[in-house]
C-alpha cells in the first residue's frame, strides 16, 4: 500500500512541476511577445509618420504637375489641331484638283 501511494504522490508532484515549468515558460512567452508587439506599434506609428510627409510631399508634386501639364496639354492640343486642320484641308484641295 505504502509503494502504492508513494507512486501516487510522485506522479502527482511530477505533474505539478511540469504545469509550473509550463506555466513560466508561457509567461515568458508572453512577456517577449508584448515586447514585441510594442516595439513593432512604435515602428508601425513611426512608418506612419514618414508617410504623412510622404503623402504631402507627393501631393503636392501632383498639384504641381497638373499645373504645369494643365497649358501644354493645351498648347500641344491645338497645334494638333491646327496641323491636322491644314493637312485636311490640304487633302480636299488635292481631291478637288484631281476631279
Amino acid at each position: 500500500m505504502e509503494s502504492c501511494e508513494l507512486v501516487v504522490v510522485i506522479t502527482l508532484t511530477l505533474i505539478a512541476v511540469s504545469v509550473t515549468v509550463g506555466t513560466v515558460f508561457l509567461i515568458i512567452a508572453l512577456v517577449k511577445v508584448r515586447k514585441v508587439q510594442e516595439e513593432l506599434e512604435k515602428a508601425l506609428h513611426k512608418l506612419n509618420s514618414e508617410l504623412d510627409a510622404v503623402s504631402r510631399v507627393s501631393n503636392k508634386v501632383i498639384s504641381l504637375t497638373e499645373k504645369i501639364s494643365s497649358p501644354v496639354v493645351s498648347a500641344v492640343s491645338l497645334i494638333f489641331y491646327a496641323l491636322s486642320s491644314v493637312n485636311r484641308r490640304k487633302k480636299t484641295d488635292r481631291e478637288k484638283n484631281e476631279r
